[in-house]
Protein backbone atom coordinates (compact mmCIF):
# COMPACT_ATOMS: atom_id res chain seq x y z
CA UNK A 1 0.00 0.00 0.00
CA UNK A 2 1.46 3.50 -1.10
CA UNK A 3 2.00 5.73 2.20
CA UNK A 4 -0.46 8.21 1.11
CA UNK A 5 -3.76 5.87 1.14
CA UNK A 6 -3.59 5.70 5.03
CA UNK A 7 -4.38 9.43 4.79
CA UNK A 8 -5.72 10.29 1.30
CA UNK A 9 -2.86 13.16 0.87
CA UNK A 10 -0.81 13.15 -1.77
CA UNK A 11 0.60 16.39 -1.85
CA UNK A 12 1.79 18.68 0.95
CA UNK A 13 2.06 22.59 -0.28
CA UNK A 14 3.54 24.85 2.51
CA UNK A 15 3.72 28.53 1.86
CA UNK A 16 6.41 30.33 4.34
CA UNK A 17 5.70 34.13 3.89
CA UNK A 18 8.78 35.60 5.20
CA UNK A 19 7.96 38.71 7.83
CA UNK A 20 4.14 38.02 8.19
CA UNK A 21 3.65 39.28 10.97
CA UNK A 22 0.54 37.79 12.77
CA UNK A 23 -2.26 40.66 12.87
CA UNK A 24 -1.41 41.44 9.01
CA UNK A 25 -3.91 39.21 7.68
CA UNK A 26 -7.08 41.29 9.20
CA UNK A 27 -4.52 44.54 9.26
CA UNK A 28 -4.13 44.80 5.32
CA UNK A 29 -7.10 42.83 4.65
CA UNK A 30 -5.26 39.72 2.72
CA UNK A 31 -7.98 38.14 0.38
CA UNK A 32 -6.46 35.17 -0.36
CA UNK A 33 -5.58 34.08 3.44
CA UNK A 34 -9.31 35.60 4.89
CA UNK A 35 -11.05 33.45 2.01
CA UNK A 36 -8.34 29.91 2.98
CA UNK A 37 -9.15 30.88 7.11
CA UNK A 38 -12.67 31.14 6.01
CA UNK A 39 -12.41 27.44 4.38
CA UNK A 40 -9.77 25.68 6.92
CA UNK A 41 -8.28 25.94 9.85
CA UNK A 42 -6.61 28.64 11.50
CA UNK A 43 -4.93 30.79 14.01
CA UNK A 44 -3.52 34.31 13.99
CA UNK A 45 -1.60 33.46 17.70
CA UNK A 46 0.48 30.69 16.24
CA UNK A 47 4.20 30.82 18.18
CA UNK A 48 7.85 30.60 16.09
CA UNK A 49 10.95 29.83 17.51
CA UNK A 50 13.54 31.88 19.53
CA UNK A 51 15.57 33.42 18.11
CA UNK A 52 12.75 34.78 15.67
CA UNK A 53 14.89 34.82 12.53
CA UNK A 54 14.59 32.98 9.14
CA UNK A 55 17.62 30.62 9.79
CA UNK A 56 16.62 29.39 13.04
CA UNK A 57 13.00 29.24 12.01
CA UNK A 58 13.78 27.03 8.64
CA UNK A 59 15.70 24.70 10.40
CA UNK A 60 13.06 24.00 12.84
CA UNK A 61 10.72 23.69 10.09
CA UNK A 62 13.03 21.24 8.57
CA UNK A 63 14.05 19.42 11.39
CA UNK A 64 10.95 19.35 13.81
CA UNK A 65 13.18 20.43 16.75
CA UNK A 66 14.44 23.65 18.43
CA UNK A 67 17.10 26.31 17.14
CA UNK A 68 19.08 25.31 20.11
CA UNK A 69 18.91 21.57 19.38
CA UNK A 70 19.62 21.79 15.70
CA UNK A 71 22.32 24.42 15.76
CA UNK A 72 20.89 26.79 13.44
CA UNK A 73 20.48 29.47 16.22
CA UNK A 74 21.50 32.37 14.51
CA UNK A 75 20.12 34.22 11.15
CA UNK A 76 23.05 33.12 9.61
CA UNK A 77 22.72 29.82 7.40
CA UNK A 78 25.70 27.91 7.39
CA UNK A 79 26.49 23.91 8.01
CA UNK A 80 24.87 23.60 11.59
CA UNK A 81 26.59 21.92 14.42
CA UNK A 82 23.00 19.98 15.99
CA UNK A 83 23.17 18.83 19.44
CA UNK A 84 20.53 15.70 18.85
CA UNK A 85 20.30 13.30 16.27
CA UNK A 86 18.37 15.26 13.57
CA UNK A 87 15.95 13.63 11.08
CA UNK A 88 14.82 16.13 8.52
CA UNK A 89 11.37 16.53 7.08
CA UNK A 90 13.01 14.97 3.37
CA UNK A 91 14.94 12.76 4.70
CA UNK A 92 11.77 11.16 7.01
CA UNK A 93 9.56 11.59 3.58
CA UNK A 94 12.04 9.97 0.96
CA UNK A 95 12.53 6.53 3.39
CA UNK A 96 8.92 6.23 2.68
CA UNK A 97 9.10 6.66 -1.39
CA UNK A 98 7.91 10.75 -0.95
CA UNK A 99 9.71 12.99 -2.63
CA UNK A 100 10.29 17.00 -1.60
CA UNK A 101 10.90 19.81 -3.92
CA UNK A 102 11.66 23.54 -2.28
CA UNK A 103 11.54 26.66 -4.32
CA UNK A 104 13.47 29.82 -2.75
CA UNK A 105 14.72 32.87 -3.92
CA UNK A 106 17.64 33.53 -6.46
CA UNK A 107 21.19 33.52 -3.63
CA UNK A 108 24.33 34.57 -4.88
CA UNK A 109 26.83 31.97 -6.73
CA UNK A 110 29.30 31.91 -3.69
CA UNK A 111 26.60 30.38 -1.53
CA UNK A 112 25.03 28.28 -3.88
CA UNK A 113 27.10 25.08 -3.23
CA UNK A 114 26.28 25.73 0.77
CA UNK A 115 22.85 25.77 -0.47
CA UNK A 116 22.79 22.87 -2.40
CA UNK A 117 24.47 20.43 -0.11
CA UNK A 118 22.27 21.65 2.52
CA UNK A 119 19.43 20.58 0.73
CA UNK A 120 20.90 17.12 -0.09
CA UNK A 121 21.64 16.62 4.08
CA UNK A 122 18.17 17.41 4.40
CA UNK A 123 17.33 14.98 1.99
CA UNK A 124 15.33 17.06 -0.44
CA UNK A 125 14.72 15.37 -4.17
CA UNK A 126 14.91 18.41 -5.85
CA UNK A 127 16.00 22.48 -5.19
CA UNK A 128 15.16 25.66 -6.85
CA UNK A 129 16.82 28.53 -5.94
CA UNK A 130 15.03 31.44 -8.74
CA UNK A 131 13.77 34.21 -8.94
CA UNK A 132 13.75 37.42 -6.67
CA UNK A 133 10.22 37.77 -5.33
CA UNK A 134 7.25 35.83 -4.25
CA UNK A 135 5.79 35.47 -8.12
CA UNK A 136 8.79 34.71 -9.67
CA UNK A 137 9.65 31.70 -7.43
CA UNK A 138 6.30 30.69 -8.56
CA UNK A 139 6.93 31.22 -12.02
CA UNK A 140 9.80 28.68 -11.49
CA UNK A 141 7.81 26.08 -9.58
CA UNK A 142 5.87 25.59 -12.47
CA UNK A 143 7.65 22.63 -14.21
CA UNK A 144 6.98 20.92 -10.91
CA UNK A 145 3.89 21.62 -9.80
CA UNK A 146 2.20 20.74 -13.68
CA UNK A 147 4.29 17.61 -13.96
CA UNK A 148 3.91 16.17 -10.05
CA UNK A 149 0.96 15.41 -7.75
CA UNK A 150 2.69 13.57 -4.83
CA UNK A 151 4.82 15.11 -2.23
CA UNK A 152 6.17 17.88 -0.69
CA UNK A 153 6.51 21.30 -2.28
CA UNK A 154 7.74 24.11 -0.06
CA UNK A 155 7.99 28.11 -1.40
CA UNK A 156 9.63 30.26 0.91
CA UNK A 157 8.40 33.91 -0.15
CA UNK A 158 11.25 36.80 1.03
CA UNK A 159 9.03 39.73 0.21
CA UNK A 160 7.62 40.63 3.42
CA UNK A 161 10.83 40.75 5.33
CA UNK A 162 13.15 42.64 2.85
CA UNK A 163 10.14 45.43 2.87
CA UNK A 164 9.74 45.28 6.99
CA UNK A 165 13.54 45.72 7.45
CA UNK A 166 14.04 48.32 4.59
CA UNK A 167 10.93 50.30 5.64
CA UNK A 168 9.25 49.10 8.51
CA UNK A 169 6.73 46.53 9.61
CA UNK A 170 3.73 48.78 9.26
CA UNK A 171 4.71 50.83 6.42
CA UNK A 172 2.92 51.02 2.62
CA UNK A 173 5.73 49.11 1.33
CA UNK A 174 6.12 46.36 3.45
CA UNK A 175 2.06 46.04 3.03
CA UNK A 176 2.53 46.28 -0.47
CA UNK A 177 4.98 43.76 -0.14
CA UNK A 178 2.43 41.24 1.62
CA UNK A 179 -0.60 41.84 -0.87
CA UNK A 180 1.52 40.72 -3.40
CA UNK A 181 2.89 37.41 -1.47
CA UNK A 182 -1.50 37.16 -0.79
CA UNK A 183 -1.92 37.48 -4.74
CA UNK A 184 0.60 35.09 -5.58
CA UNK A 185 -0.79 32.25 -3.15
CA UNK A 186 -3.81 33.06 -4.36
CA UNK A 187 -2.21 32.13 -7.76
CA UNK A 188 -1.08 29.18 -6.46
CA UNK A 189 -4.47 27.93 -5.29
CA UNK A 190 -6.07 28.58 -8.66
CA UNK A 191 -3.33 26.42 -10.56
CA UNK A 192 -3.19 23.73 -7.64
CA UNK A 193 -6.81 24.00 -6.90
CA UNK A 194 -5.27 22.62 -3.18
CA UNK A 195 -8.07 24.24 -1.11
CA UNK A 196 -10.62 22.47 -2.46
CA UNK A 197 -9.00 19.07 -3.52
CA UNK A 198 -8.93 16.41 -1.16
CA UNK A 199 -5.55 15.29 -1.68
CA UNK A 200 -3.85 18.21 -0.69
CA UNK A 201 -2.99 19.71 2.69
CA UNK A 202 -2.10 23.72 1.87
CA UNK A 203 -0.45 25.08 4.27
CA UNK A 204 0.25 28.85 4.94
CA UNK A 205 2.97 30.08 7.80
CA UNK A 206 5.12 32.58 8.41
CA UNK A 207 8.47 32.12 10.16
CA UNK A 208 8.65 35.10 12.48
CA UNK A 209 6.73 38.63 12.75
CA UNK A 210 8.46 41.89 12.71
CA UNK A 211 8.13 45.14 14.01
CA UNK A 212 8.24 44.91 17.76
CA UNK A 213 10.63 46.70 19.90
CA UNK A 214 11.98 47.67 16.98
CA UNK A 215 9.98 49.06 13.79
CA UNK A 216 12.59 47.52 11.20
CA UNK A 217 13.48 44.50 12.76
CA UNK A 218 12.19 41.11 14.30
CA UNK A 219 14.72 39.30 16.80
CA UNK A 220 12.87 39.33 19.55
CA UNK A 221 10.33 38.23 22.55
CA UNK A 222 7.55 40.72 21.20
CA UNK A 223 3.97 39.70 20.70
CA UNK A 224 4.37 40.96 16.88
CA UNK A 225 8.14 38.92 15.89
CA UNK A 226 7.16 36.07 18.41
CA UNK A 227 3.58 35.61 16.49
CA UNK A 228 2.49 33.82 13.12
CA UNK A 229 -0.28 33.38 11.03
CA UNK A 230 -0.83 29.88 10.71
CA UNK A 231 -3.84 28.38 8.38
CA UNK A 232 -4.08 24.48 6.54
CA UNK A 233 -6.53 24.70 3.61
CA UNK A 234 -8.04 21.46 1.88
CA UNK A 235 -10.53 19.63 0.34
CA UNK A 236 -10.54 16.99 3.82
CA UNK A 237 -9.61 19.78 6.40
CA UNK A 238 -11.95 20.92 8.84
CA UNK A 239 -13.11 24.45 9.09
CA UNK A 240 -12.14 26.13 12.93
CA UNK A 241 -9.48 27.86 15.18
CA UNK A 242 -6.31 26.08 15.85
CA UNK A 243 -5.71 25.79 19.53
CA UNK A 244 -3.75 27.87 21.75
CA UNK A 245 -0.30 26.59 22.10
CA UNK A 246 -0.43 25.97 18.52
CA UNK A 247 3.47 25.96 17.23
CA UNK A 248 5.77 26.80 14.14
CA UNK A 249 6.63 23.31 15.87
CA UNK A 250 3.60 21.86 14.61
CA UNK A 251 4.27 22.15 11.06
CA UNK A 252 6.82 19.33 10.50
CA UNK A 253 5.02 16.75 12.23
CA UNK A 254 1.55 17.28 10.70
CA UNK A 255 3.26 17.22 7.07
CA UNK A 256 4.85 13.81 7.53
CA UNK A 257 1.86 12.55 8.80
CA UNK A 258 -0.59 13.77 6.47
CA UNK A 259 1.61 11.97 3.83
CA UNK A 260 1.39 9.18 5.25
CA UNK A 261 4.99 8.69 6.72
CA UNK A 262 6.36 7.78 10.06
CA UNK A 263 7.15 10.77 12.28
CA UNK A 264 10.19 11.22 13.94
CA UNK A 265 10.19 10.32 17.62
CA UNK A 266 12.85 13.40 17.86
CA UNK A 267 9.96 16.26 16.59
CA UNK A 268 8.91 18.27 19.33
CA UNK A 269 5.67 19.05 18.22
CA UNK A 270 2.50 17.86 17.45
CA UNK A 271 0.71 16.05 14.65
CA UNK A 272 -2.72 18.75 14.06
CA UNK A 273 -4.94 16.03 14.12
CA UNK A 274 -8.04 18.06 14.72
CA UNK A 275 -7.67 19.86 11.14
CA UNK A 276 -7.86 16.16 9.45
CA UNK A 277 -10.19 14.41 12.28
CA UNK A 278 -10.83 11.61 9.91
CA UNK A 279 -7.54 10.32 10.00
CA UNK A 280 -6.37 7.46 12.14
CA UNK A 281 -3.64 9.40 14.82
CA UNK A 282 -1.56 6.73 16.01
CA UNK A 283 -0.15 6.86 19.58
CA UNK A 284 2.87 7.27 18.46
CA UNK A 285 2.42 10.30 16.69
CA UNK A 286 0.32 12.48 18.77
CA UNK A 287 3.10 15.07 20.96
CA UNK A 288 3.55 17.42 23.80
CA UNK A 289 3.34 21.19 22.90
CA UNK A 290 6.74 22.65 23.55
CA UNK A 291 6.10 25.66 25.71
CA UNK A 292 9.38 27.21 25.44
CA UNK A 293 10.96 26.64 22.08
Amino acid sequence: MASFERTGIRRVIVVVMDGMRADAVPLFHLRTLERLAARGAWTFHAETVQPSVTAAAMGSLFTGVTPREHGLDTDRFRLPQPRVALEPVPGALARAGIPSFVFLASIPRLYRPLAARLARIAGVTDATFTGMDAPQILDASMPYLTARDHGLFLFHWPDGDRAGHAAGWTSRAYAAALRRMDDTLGRLDAITGASTDEGTLLIAVADHGGGGHVATNHDSDHVHDRRVPLIVAGGQVRPGTLPAGTSLLDVPATIVHALGATVPSSYGGRVLHEVLPDLAVPDEDRYALVAAC
